[in-house]
């Protein structure tokens, strides 16, 4: 046997509560497992710069070992020259040693230049990586933490969402099952599937409905659907019994 009119208002009002209720746990879910979600984003976003300035690191690293290889051969080669300028016979000889020695030192002043520069590189590096270090220690931490306070808070809203999407199958069932339908794919819509009607007016869109529509719906004649938001309409038992006009 079907519900009347009356018991199927009281349904949807008793429906409305519950899925509201629902809709403010599924928003703490999505807040709670959000924040967790930023702290996570931001230790993967500090490692990201670890890589990146470890394999900078090891760039210089390797750059500065050419060099210093570099100096090393040109050190030899200036002991050479030196050698041939001892050994020039005449003044045409002494010339050529001589400008080979400047381009030398001129050389290996160039590339102790860069040793120091990749020095000075390499010390701001390493001092990048130790701070991205701490940062994704404390990272890192505040997850455990937060991971651990935000585990008892999602279990503690889950098994209340749990608790109220039970009490909802319980009250759904009170519904025949094509006014439900009708009901979830509104909701599904305007996040609301049913409104009061108080005073003649809609009270989710607030939208004055006809004045013999109204009438209709308070003396639970009739379960109808607000003209301007499509929601379900249904009044408190208290309500007066004809709607003001107006």
């Amino acid at each position: 046997m079907n519900p009347s009119v009356r018991e199927q208002m009281d349904v949807l009002r008793e429906l409305v509560v519950v899925d509201e209720e629902i809709r403010k746990l599924d928003q703490e879910l999505g807040k709670e497992r959000e924040a967790l979600e930023t702290v996570k984003n931001d230790l993967a976003r500090v490692r990201t710069a670890i890589e990146r300035q470890r394999g900078e690191y090891e760039q210089l690293e390797a750059d500065r070992g050419a060099r210093i290889q570099e100096a090393r051969v040109l050190q030899q080669q200036l002991e050479r020259s030196r050698d041939k300028l001892n050994r020039a016979r005449n003044e045409k000889e002494t010339n050529a040693v001589q400008r080979e020695l400047e381009e030398t030192r001129k050389l290996l002043r160039d590339v102790e230049d860069a040793v120091g520069k990749r020095v000075i590189e390499l010390d701001e590096l390493r001092k990048g990586v130790l701070e991205g270090e701490d940062q994704e220690a404390q990272f890192t931490a505040r997850i455990g933490q937060a991971e651990g306070a935000a585990s008892a808070k999602l279990q503690e809203i889950e098994k209340q969402r749990g608790d109220r999407a039970a009490e909802r199958s319980v009250v759904a069932k009170r519904l025949p099952p094509g006014l439900l339908r009708k009901y979830d794919q509104i909701r599904a819509k305007r996040q609301t599937g049913a409104a009061r009607l108080e005073g003649g007016r809609c009270k989710a869109c607030n939208m004055h409905l006809p004045p013999q529509l109204a009438t209709r719906i308070v003396r639970c004649d009739v379960l109808d659907q607000c003209p301007s938001c499509n929601r379900l309409l249904f009044v408190d038992a208290a309500s007066p019994s004809v709607p003001p006009q107006g």
